[in-house]
């Protein structure tokens, strides 16, 4: 009791001494260059979190909270639920130090960040009870994880936590962490990795009075999984922990690793209304890994209306739709039909950094063919050249299909008879050609000929019938 009691006073006495220094830093005047006078804007969070006891988790009473930064510090106690609540000005985006104690228990001392203007959950708290009997643990006989700071760590200059800690307990044969006298030295290394640079430290640690061991992953360059072991000899038998994996994901946007695509580059959305075409981004930080999951991109464009943002998942996509609707695209190099779509996200610079897109919105089928009139000799040959195209000479969307029939005794056909269109805004696609030739015969009879061009697909149907004679 009096050794908790020394513990309060002094934090007691550092809280005094912190609220002093933070009353006389919120007094302080910014002198700006033109010699005026401007007070820092502060802005309030609120902290929330809960202590609990890490054997069975019970929300702890009553167990001394401190938090404190270079500028403030305030001190609270836990409810009966084991919770706590600071309020606190800030300035600007601060780190703080939490730490927690309660009779009979370790202390804990946890760090977090609380961004300018916004709340904050702190990690649950779990306080380890001090073993105050008399009986000894056994040998070590394995190794578990028991807690870490964080799933997921970002790549360096990420602007995401870097370092997880992750704290092993050595138990005996009946489950109980060993003590002090049965204290082993931990090992720890990597198994899988993304190979960037990623470490450990340390690489080898004793256990403590509690039969833990703590370690620290830094993350390197590269996204990706990695596992951490710890390994423990003892008696001439190895014991080693199953790995634990913690995912490390990419950093910030970067514009050389910013692209755009789309579900169809040509969609029969210039007539009909209602389409939906899905437009995807993918977004890698500058070593080429993914970005770090939930960053935020953002959509324009110059025809129809698109979704306005889309946050991107591990492998750094993120998938909007596109709908054909008013008004109508008209790009000023492409031409009607041509729509620009624009994403945007900002990089580690804080700069806006873009990507763009071209998507046809084709329309109605037209169907044009040269010449339409014919008469064919007898042995002789006529070539057709037909456009198929939609009313801004764009070609159509894909899977149209074109099929050209021919009519008529003693004659035969060939070239583009029956053709299938791909995804395409190549106007190529809309040029095509076949001929007829009649089959010498001895008698120079002119029959009547009939010729039809159908076409069929997502933009609609058209058809396109002629006729002649063949000799």
């Amino acid at each position: 009791m009096y050794k908790s009691f020394r513990i309060y006073c002094v934090l007691a006495l550092f809280t005094f001494a912190m609220f002093f220094i933070q009353s006389c830093k919120n007094n302080t005047q910014i002198v700006g260059s033109s010699g005026g006078t401007s007070k820092q804007i502060l802005k309030k969070s609120t902290v929330n979190g809960q202590v609990v006891t890490e054997s069975s988790g019970i929300p702890l009473d009553s167990a001394l909270v401190f938090i404190s930064s270079s500028s403030i510090s305030q001190v609270t106690y836990t409810n009966s639920q084991g919770k706590y609540t600071f309020q606190i000005e800030l300035g600007s985006t601060t780190t703080f130090s939490i730490t927690t104690s309660k009779s009979n228990y370790v202390n804990d001392t946890t760090n977090i960040t609380v961004t300018y203007g916004n709340d904050y959950n702190a990690p649950l708290i779990k306080l380890a009870q001090i073993n105050t009997g008399t009986t000894p643990s056994g040998n070590p006989k394995s190794i578990y994880l028991i807690s870490q700071s964080a799933s997921s760590i970002g790549v360096k200059e990420s602007g995401s936590i870097e370092t997880a800690r992750l704290t092993f307990e050595v138990q005996d044969s009946v489950g109980n962490p060993i003590d002090i006298d049965h204290s082993v030295d931990v090992y720890f290394y990597l198994g899988s990795s993304p190979g960037g640079g990623e470490s450990i430290e340390p690489t080898v640690i004793r256990t403590n009075t509690l039969g833990k061991a703590s370690v620290n992953l830094t993350s390197g360059t590269k996204a990706g999984a990695v596992q951490i072991i710890a390994k423990i000899n003892f008696g001439g038998e190895t014991i080693i922990s199953k790995p634990v994996s913690i995912s490390i994901h990419g950093g910030l946007p970067d514009l050389n690793h910013f692209s755009l695509s789309a579900e169809s580059m040509n969609f029969p959305g210039y007539d009909i209304y209602g389409l939906k075409d899905k437009i995807t981004v993918y977004v890698g930080d500058k070593y080429g890994n993914p970005v770090k999951p939930q960053t935020a991109v953002y959509f324009t464009t110059t025809g129809g209306i698109i979704e306005g943002s889309a946050l991107t998942n591990n492998l750094g996509t993120g998938t909007v739709s596109l709908l054909s609707a008013a008004p109508k695209p008209d790009d000023s190099i492409l031409g009607p039909g041509f729509a620009r779509i624009t994403a945007s996200t900002a990089n580690e610079n804080l700069n806006t950094i873009l990507t763009q897109g071209i998507i046809l919105f084709s329309g109605t089928p037209r169907i044009i063919v040269i010449p339409s009139t014919f008469d064919i000799p007898n042995g002789g040959s006529q070539q057709f050249n037909y456009t198929i195209s939609d009313e801004n000479g764009n070609p159509l969307a894909k899977g149209t299909s074109i099929t050209v029939t021919v009519d008529g005794t003693s004659v035969g056909s060939q070239g583009n008879l029956s053709v299938t269109l791909p995804d395409t805004q190549d106007r190529a696609w809309t040029k095509f050609n076949f001929m007829v030739f009649d089959n010498v015969d001895t008698v120079n009879v002119a029959s009547p000929v009939s010729i039809s061009i159908l076409t069929t697909g997502p933009n609609g149907s058209a058809i396109k019938t002629f006729s002649g004679i063949s000799r």
